[in-house]
């Protein structure tokens, strides 16, 4: 049975999340800071990278926390990272919540991060491109997160 307090699963078809970043609106406060996100989403990439982003924007994520996220993109098991347009996004410079849908497998030596970090809105593509390649994984860009003055993630 359906939890009506959860959002939907999200509908995949006809999208790739391998070069597409899922990116889910949660917060529908200003729709004219959601349109500058997109916009920033959708600049080119200065890598040479094709930005590809599959938004999600339903109502029926409004305020959804990123676990209700990570679950309705349960579908698509291989997806490492969701990108939260929250509230905190709608403000200031619009740092989008990068959240880790796996756990951090920790080594001697490592340091724990925490799975959710943020990031600008040029970065998405990048950090995803990179995940997506295998070159880079969610923790290397959590480890410079963190390391950032105000926790967000600038390449």
């Amino acid at each position: 049975m359906c939890d009506p307090a959860m959002p939907p699963a999200i509908d995949f078809t006809h999208h790739d999340f391998e070069p597409e970043a899922l990116v889910v609106r949660t917060d529908y406060s200003d729709d004219a800071a959601w349109r500058t996100v997109v916009d920033l989403l959708n600049q080119p990439d200065d890598n040479g990278f094709e930005v590809r982003t599959f938004l999600v924007d339903d109502r029926a994520f409004a305020g959804a926390s990123p676990d209700d996220v990570i679950s309705a993109a349960a579908a698509e098991p291989a997806l490492e990272v969701v990108f939260l347009a929250d509230a905190a996004t709608m403000t200031g410079d619009h740092p989008l919540l990068a959240v880790s849908t796996r756990s951090q497998e920790l080594e001697d030596g490592d340091m724990k991060l925490d799975r959710e970090f943020r990031l600008a809105p040029p970065e998405v593509n990048l950090m995803h491109v990179n995940l997506a390649i295998g070159h880079m994984d969610f923790w290397e860009f959590a480890y410079h997160a963190a390391l950032a003055a105000d926790g967000v993630l600038r390449l």
